[in-house]
């Protein structure tokens, strides 16, 4: 099967890559060429910024494909040209979305995939409208199109841990030093592992029982803040010594690194898999305990753990808390991974 994944050097996306490699697929990425790619398979890449609507679409005229995965769509548009770009010459089209598509709280726990959309952020919204975009043309000109909402995917390939961008948590944890929760840390949620959520993206291929559907893919491991960062801990031989602090305070003193608390991780994120596992085969595989045990050593191996004392912003934002003054902080300890804004 000839593949072109748009994107294809992210954390799921390279999953999914090594994925097709191990089913010996035809694979061809298009991308910009600016991230590293952590691939070491045989694939094609052609060169170019999606963005550039009408140069993308113009180069897909010369290829031929079976099938495309979009890990990039983050804009309506983006979902538009795609229609205008594969239309009559693709038989599926796969789109990335996320979980962010219901905002929070959930009306029902764990959620299905008929949960009403009332996204709270940008990416949310727009991750909704893409859906739409594309679940309403599934079928039409011999395109047929799915949806894949992942939550919390972590492992092999990422960094900034935990709820506050932080590598220095693992370092941390292993140390038994407090560690911010956002209070009481009793918020139910389930991260999983990459690899887990990428065989369910390879399963979707020119599957019939896909088409037109959208597919919760997250991990059947429940528990709470405080039960992941334990798994976190765990992971280390550390001790999880929690600091509950409430949202709203994080947020007014640093609102770029509590970001993520403010728009995603306060509000209960469990959601029901059973569509996924009866059509794509999902599974859970790999426990809470080794996703991190495998993430910290990746972030050991390509020196992207920082020691305690390398970044004192948790340290600052505690006894700030615990005396009720403003901490602190320098501009450049307030700051998150996702661009840098105050929202999302």
């Amino acid at each position: 099967m000839k593949i072109l994944i748009i994107g294809g050097t992210g954390l799921i996306s390279t999953a999914i890559v090594n994925e097709l490699l191990d089913r010996k697929e035809d694979i061809t990425l298009y991308n910009r060429g600016v991230t590293p790619s952590r691939i070491s398979g045989e694939i094609k890449h052609i060169y170019g910024n999606r963005w550039d609507y009408a140069i993308f679409e113009k180069e897909m005229q010369k290829h031929t494909f079976d099938a495309v995965i979009d890990m990039i769509a983050f804009d309506p548009e983006n979902a538009r040209s795609l229609l205008r770009a594969f239309s009559g010459r693709v038989k599926q089209i796969i789109v990335c979305s996320t979980v962010c598509v219901y905002g929070g709280p959930l009306s029902t726990l764990p959620a299905t995939e008929n949960e009403p959309h009332h996204p709270v952020t940008t990416y949310g919204k727009n991750k909704s409208a893409i859906e739409s975009i594309l679940l309403d043309r599934n079928g039409q000109a011999g395109l047929y199109t799915t949806v894949i909402r992942p939550s919390y995917t972590t492992g092999e390939g990422a960094d900034y841990p935990g709820l506050l961008f932080d590598n220095s948590l693992p370092d941390r944890l292993k140390k038994g030093l407090p560690v911010i929760i956002m209070n009481p840390g009793n918020i139910p949620w389930a991260i999983s592992h990459v690899s887990d959520v990428a065989k369910a993206f390879v399963n979707a291929l020119h599957n019939p029982k896909t088409y037109g559907q959208a597919y919760h893919v997250t991990s059947n491991e429940h528990t709470t803040w405080n039960g992941i960062f334990t798994a976190m801990a765990q992971s280390v031989g550390g001790k999880f010594n929690p600091v509950p602090i409430p949202v709203d305070w994080l947020y007014l003193h640093a609102p770029r690194r509590s970001l993520g608390i403010k728009s995603i991780y306060q509000y209960p994120s469990i959601f029901d898999n059973s569509k996924a596992m009866q059509d794509l085969k999902f599974q859970t595989t790999i426990s809470l305990v080794e996703t991190f045990r495998r993430q910290f050593e990746w972030m050991n191996q390509f020196g992207k753990t920082k020691k305690s004392s390398e970044d004192p912003f948790e340290d600052i934002m505690i006894q700030a808390y615990q005396s009720q003054k403003k901490p602190p902080i320098t501009p450049d300890m307030d700051f998150n991974p996702w661009g840098n804004l105050t929202t999302n």
